[in-house]
């Protein structure tokens, strides 16, 4: 027996109800807003493949394959945005104290410099969306969201084995 094709509005609706799709819709806004806000703020190299690195490495440093995993990319593909973050000088690479095999990828001053605007970015655009649902809902949604992060992806969180 033959379903009637769902109407187009329908799996429309349906998709835009689901939380990947929110999910997605707002990061990339968030994502836009970043990088044009750190051009206009004097990183004017800063592009937007950077994040994808940069939100992953740790204020201590960060093995290159630990940025490789969290990102998803392979390491060669690592290695290339890394290549030029270095020539950016936002990080420098450099060997393990520990691992003769790793390459520990920290934060240069500039690298510093451009992490503490970020965060200063950050801070502004999480209270209008904080403005948008209550600063309530907004710290719930924050925790809940943690929570969920915490659980599915452990690999994810910054820390201190990050450099070992």
């Amino acid at each position: 027996m033959k379903h009637a094709p769902t109407p187009p509005e329908v799996l429309r609706q349906q998709r835009n109800a689901k939380l990947y799709r929110s999910l997605m819709r707002v990061f990339r806004v968030y994502q836009r807003n970043l990088v044009e806000q750190l051009r206009a703020r004097g990183f004017g190299d800063f592009s937007p493949a950077f994040p994808q690195i940069l939100s992953n490495l740790d204020t201590g440093g960060t093995r290159v394959g630990v940025l490789a995993e969290r990102a998803g990319i392979t390491r060669q593909g690592a290695g290339q945005l890394l290549a030029e973050l270095e020539r950016c000088g936002y990080v420098r690479r450099s060997s393990s104290k520990t691992d003769a095999r790793a390459t520990l990828v920290r934060f240069t001053a500039r690298g510093r410099k451009l992490l503490a605007t970020v965060l200063s970015l950050v801070d502004e655009t999480e209270r209008s969306y904080a403005k948008l649902v209550g600063a309530e809902r907004f710290a719930a949604l924050q925790r809940d969201l943690l929570r969920i992060a915490d659980a599915i992806d452990p690999i994810g969180a910054l820390g201190s084995d990050d450099s070992f």
